[in-house]
C-alpha cells in the first residue's frame, strides 16, 4: 500500500469521527477535481462551485454512513457528484415545463375581467395562510414538494419516512381544499374550481 493510500484511510477514520482537519484535507484533495467534472457538464461557474460545495456539505453530515472498509473516499466523491448533476438537469426540466404551464395559464388569465384577477389573488393569499398554519413537518413537506423535490428526495432530507411524507401531503390537501371551501363557499365560480384544481394538480399529487 502507498504513503498516500494509508494516508487516505488515516484522513478517513478521522473524518467518519468528525474530525475538521479531516474535511479540509478531503476539500483539497478533490476540489479541483470535482469541479472539473460539475463545469464539464453544466457550464457554468457558479453553478458547479454550488455544487460541488453541495457535495462536501452532504458527505460531511452523513459522514457516520459511510463503510468501514471504505479505503477511499474518491469514488464516493464521484458518484455524489454524478448525482448532484443529474438531478440539477432533472430539477431544471421539470422547472422549464412548470414555467411553459405557467406562461400558458398567464395567456388566460389576460382576458379575465378584474373582479376575478382580484379572486385568484385572494386564492392565493388563503392558500399562503393555510400553508403557513400547517404542522412544521406538514409546512416543511409541502414546501419541499412545492419546490419540485420527489417524494423519495423529501423523506431523505427529512429523515422520514416515504409514506410518512405522503400522509403529510394528503393532510395538507385536504386542509388547504377545506380552507378554501370556506371561504369560497357562497360562490359557484368554475374559475375557483380550475384555481383550486391547478394549485393542488401541481403541488400536492
Amino acid at each position: 500500500m502507498s504513503t498516500q493510500n494509508k494516508k487516505e484511510i488515516l484522513y478517513l477514520s478521522r473524518f467518519k469521527n468528525g474530525d475538521p482537519r479531516a474535511f479540509t484535507y478531503f476539500f483539497d484533495s478533490y476540489w479541483e477535481e470535482l469541479y472539473a467534472v460539475a463545469y464539464r457538464h453544466l457550464q457554468d461557474e457558479a453553478i458547479s462551485k454550488d455544487i460541488v460545495q453541495e457535495v462536501f456539505i452532504q458527505i460531511w453530515e452523513k459522514r457516520h454512513l459511510l463503510k468501514e472498509d471504505y479505503e477511499s473516499l474518491k469514488p464516493y466523491f464521484f458518484k455524489a457528484i454524478k448525482n448532484k448533476i443529474l438531478n440539477h438537469y432533472a430539477t431544471e426540466k421539470v422547472r422549464e415545463n412548470i414555467m411553459e404551464k405557467m406562461l400558458y395559464r398567464m395567456d388566460k388569465f389576460t382576458a379575465l375581467s378584474d373582479n376575478t384577477h382580484a379572486q385568484y389573488q385572494e386564492l392565493e393569499n388563503i392558500v399562503d395562510r393555510s400553508v403557513a398554519r400547517l404542522p412544521k413537518t406538514m409546512q416543511a413537506v409541502y414546501l419541499l414538494r412545492n419546490e419540485n423535490y420527489s417524494i423519495q428526495q423529501i423523506a431523505q432530507k427529512l429523515s422520514i419516512a416515504e409514506q410518512t411524507v405522503k400522509n403529510h401531503l394528503y393532510e395538507a390537501k385536504k386542509i388547504l381544499k377545506q380552507d378554501l371551501t370556506q371561504r369560497f363557499a357562497d360562490h359557484d365560480d368554475i374559475f375557483l374550481v380550475l384555481a383550486s384544481a391547478y394549485l393542488f394538480h401541481n403541488f400536492l399529487t
